[in-house]
C-alpha cells in the first residue's frame, strides 16, 4: 500500500498562529484494495463513492482533521518552531544588550576619572613644590625677615612648564626693608611668564611681561622713621595730604606740634612728603611758627601783662603788646627774660623755642623713598594716594628678566 504525505495548515486557538500537520495518505489505488476486515473505520466496503467518502479517505472530514489537531498538539514533532514550547527553549531578554552597554560604559567613566584624579593631585603637587622654591628664591633675593607667599594661579601647571609659558602668580611680601622706610606689605601679580632655555636642565631665567605691585608705607611706620615718636600722621581733608599731630616736650610745659603734608611724586621711581604749616603750640600761652616767615606769637591775655615801659626800653622802640601778638619777638624776649616775669612763663621754654627757629620739627617729619638703582626690568612708580592705613604707591613694569 502506497502513501502520500499531506500537508494541512490550521488555526491553533490557544494562540491564534497557523500551525502545519503533516499527515500520511494512501493514495487511491491502494485504498481500494484495503480489505473491510483491516480497515473498519472507513466504512461498507464499496466502490460508490457516497456521501461517506471522505470518512474512507482518513483525514480529508472535518473528524479527521480534528483527531489529527489533537495528534499534532504540544507534543507533536511536527510543529515548525512557533510554539511555547520553543519559546521556552530560546528565550530571548529585551534590554539585555543595552545593560552590557550601559555596563561598559560606567566602567570607562569610572577609570578615567580615576587617572584624571591623579593627574589633578601630581598638578597640584608640583604647583605647591614650586610655590615654596619661589618664595624661598623671594626670600633670599630681597634678604627678607619672612618667607613672602607664592600663589601660582595656573592650571594645568606642568603643562604650562612644558609648554614655558605660565599664566599667572601671585606674591605677598610682608615688611620690607627699603632703607630710611620700612615697607609694610607689598603685593605683586605678574601676568604671562615666559621661561628661557630648555627644561628641565638648560633654563636659563624667565621674562615676566607684566608686572603690576601693590606698596603700602603703614603709618605706624612712618610715624617712627620721622624720628618724632609722639609725632602721628594720619590723613588729610585734600588730595595726597597727611596731616601731623602729637606732643612735644618742650622745656617743662607739653607743646602740641600740628603740621599739614603733601605727598607727591618725583619723577617715576621716588616719592616725597613735605611737611607745611607746621606749628608749636603751648596751650594758653603762645604758638610758634618755626621756619622762614614764622615767629612767635603771644595769646592776648599774656600780652597784656607785659610791661609797655619795660618793653619799650628793652627794645629801644615803643612796642605795644598787641604787636607782640603779631610780630617777630622772639630775639627780644631771650635777651631779656626778665620781660617774661609778669606773664609767668619759663624762660628756658623760650630758650628751646629759638632753637626750634630752624624747622627741625618739620624737618623731622618729612621723609623720602626711592625705587633701588638695581630692579631688573622697567618698574616705575604710577601712582600714589592716601588711605585711612597710610601710604599706597602703585608699580608696574614690563618685559622684567629674572635670573
Amino acid at each position: 500500500m502506497s502513501r502520500r504525505l499531506r500537508t494541512t495548515w490550521f488555526e491553533r486557538p490557544d494562540c491564534g498562529r497557523m500551525v502545519a500537520m503533516l499527515s500520511n495518505e494512501p493514495s487511491a489505488d491502494s485504498t481500494a484494495r484495503v480489505p473491510a476486515s483491516r480497515a473498519p473505520q472507513d466504512g461498507p466496503a464499496s466502490n460508490d463513492q457516497g456521501p461517506d467518502e471522505p470518512l474512507a479517505r482518513g483525514g480529508e472530514g472535518p473528524d479527521a482533521s480534528s483527531t489529527q489537531d489533537k495528534a499534532a498538539g504540544p507534543d507533536s514533532g511536527t510543529d515548525t518552531g512557533a510554539g511555547p514550547d520553543n519559546e521556552k527553549e530560546h528565550p530571548r531578554v529585551p534590554g539585555r544588550k543595552p545593560r552590557r552597554i550601559v555596563r561598559r560604559t560606567a566602567k570607562v567613566v569610572v577609570a578615567l576619572a580615576v587617572v584624571l584624579a591623579f593627574l589633578a593631585l601630581g598638578d597640584r603637587w608640583a604647583v605647591l613644590y614650586a610655590e615654596n622654591l619661589a618664595a624661598q628664591q623671594v626670600q633670599k633675593a630681597l634678604k627678607l625677615r619672612a618667607e613672602p607667599e607664592v600663589h601660582i594661579d595656573s592650571v594645568p601647571f606642568i603643562g604650562q612648564v612644558l609648554a614655558g609659558d605660565i599664566d599667572h602668580v601671585e606674591v605677598d611680601v610682608p615688611d620690607v626693608d627699603a632703607g630710611p622706610v620700612s615697607v609694610a606689605q607689598v603685593k605683586g601679580t605678574v601676568d604671562d611668564i615666559r621661561i628661557v632655555g630648555s627644561l628641565p636642565s638648560s633654563v636659563k631665567g624667565a621674562v615676566l611681561s607684566r608686572v603690576h605691585g601693590d606698596v603700602l608705607l603703614d603709618f605706624k611706620d612712618l610715624n617712627r622713621e620721622v624720628g618724632a615718636s609722639q609725632i602721628h600722621l594720619r590723613p588729610g581733608p585734600g588730595k595726597n595730604t597727611v596731616l601731623a599731630g602729637g606732643d612735644l616736650p618742650v622745656g617743662d610745659k607739653q607743646a602740641q606740634v600740628r603740621g599739614r603734608a603733601q605727598l607727591q611724586r618725583t619723577g617715576d621711581r621716588g616719592l616725597r612728603m613735605t611737611v607745611r604749616d607746621t606749628r608749636v603750640v603751648v596751650p594758653g600761652l603762645l604758638t610758634y611758627v618755626p621756619g622762614k616767615g614764622g615767629g612767635l606769637q603771644l595769646t592776648a591775655p599774656v600780652a597784656d601783662k607785659l610791661d609797655e615801659g619795660e618793653l619799650q626800653q628793652a627794645t629801644g622802640q615803643h612796642v605795644s603788646p598787641q604787636r607782640m601778638m603779631k610780630g617777630r619777638v622772639l630775639d627780644t624776649l631771650v635777651d631779656h627774660p626778665s620781660l617774661l616775669q609778669p606773664t609767668g612763663i619759663d624762660p628756658s621754654l623760650i630758650q628751646r623755642l629759638q632753637k626750634l627757629r630752624e624747622p627741625k620739627v618739620a624737618q623731622q617729619m618729612e621723609f623720602s623713598a626711592q625705587l633701588p638703582d638695581n630692579l631688573p626690568g622697567d618698574i616705575r612708580l604710577r601712582d600714589i594716594s592716601v588711605t585711612k592705613t597710610g601710604i599706597r604707591a602703585e608699580l608696574t613694569g614690563t618685559d622684567v628678566r629674572v635670573g
